[in-house]
């Protein structure tokens, strides 16, 4: 049964990285909301099994392949978005990717390549859509981030770097639409800590927090977005960090996140996995990973290997 939101109904919605985990989550809870969704992801089977799970639950969806890291890529999914559906409502910057480990442990490609997906990426996505946000009657830019835009998280130090990078590119962006006339541009930055996604395996969330649902989160999102809230920081002791840093004196914070957790959370970091919270699906083609015949790798969008302007993983 779909809980609709004046807000949100037949608004249409594009969510970047929705082919799996929080994404995926995100489609479903903005789905039940009762808006249009646009699913995008630069795995092309990762978009058609969340676009056939939401149709197949009845929500309006549809699925394009973009690579956030490619700038042709993603000027031809806005084409097609216009003459699909017509210009967006809603834009979800939710693609991201962490490699944990030691910081000269860590090869230079793969610090490079967290950037390109996860600063580079959102901002390039951004620069194309804002003009469709700003003339849409209930526009709304939403960040995932993390609750490592707030704090230091060593072991994965530029993962950290480009939330941080990421919560300054939201507030001057927000700051500036104000000042320019275009404050009905609603803009909120998220700041999760863990998710079981898989992205974290083997990470152990701070003290007094536990791992978060990709379904609860999603939950959050909607509200925040349906309240106009600027900021979401989950879950709610993790608001404590900014107000630490700003009054305790540098030393002392260091020994708090120690403390907490916060600095050896990363430690034993294991890479990728499958996303533990899934939508229970009776396709096998939607099934986890661990429960259906193995898959040649995913392809990236094809635009990645030919466009001379991609920003590429290197």
């Amino acid at each position: 049964m779909k809980t609709f939101s004046p807000t949100l109904a037949q608004r249409r919605v594009l969510i970047t990285g929705a082919g799996h985990g929080l994404g995926r989550a995100l489609a479903g809870a903005f789905a039940e909301a009762g808006a249009r969704i646009i699913v995008t992801d630069h795995d092309p089977s990762g978009v058609e099994a969340t676009t056939r799970w939401l149709c197949g639950r009845g929500d309006v969806a549809i699925g394009l392949t973009m690579d956030v890291t490619c700038q042709r890529s993603i000027r031809r999914a806005r084409q097609e978005v216009l003459s699909r559906t017509g210009a967006i409502d809603i834009l979800i910057n939710n693609a991201g990717t962490v490699h944990g480990g030691r910081f000269c442990d860590v090869s230079l490609d793969r610090h490079l390549t967290t950037l390109q997906v996860n600063t580079i990426g959102p901002i390039q996505v951004t620069h194309t859509f804002l003009p469709d946000l700003i003339t849409s009657k209930s526009p709304h830019l939403v960040n995932i981030l993390s609750a490592a835009a707030l704090t230091s998280l060593p072991g994965a130090t530029t993962y950290a770097a480009s939330k941080w990078a990421m919560l300054g590119f939201t507030d001057s962006l927000r700051a500036e639409l104000r000042r320019d006339g275009h404050g009905h541009v609603g803009i909120t930055a998220v700041c999760p800590s863990f998710i079981s996604t898989g992205l974290f395996t083997g990470s152990h969330p701070p003290r007094f927090t536990r791992m978060l649902t990709p379904a609860a989160v999603a939950r959050h999102v909607v509200q925040a977005v349906h309240s106009k809230r600027q900021l979401l920081v989950l879950p709610r002791i993790v608001r404590a960090i900014p107000l630490a840093r700003a009054l305790l004196p540098r030393r002392l914070t260091s020994h708090l996140a120690d403390w907490l957790g916060i600095s050896s959370c990363m430690s034993d970091w294991q890479g990728h996995a499958p996303p533990i919270d899934r939508p229970e699906v009776s396709d096998p083609a939607l099934a986890p990973a661990g429960n259906r015949p193995p898959q040649p790798p995913a392809q990236q969008a094809t635009a990645e290997t030919t466009d001379p302007e991609a920003i590429r993983p290197v």
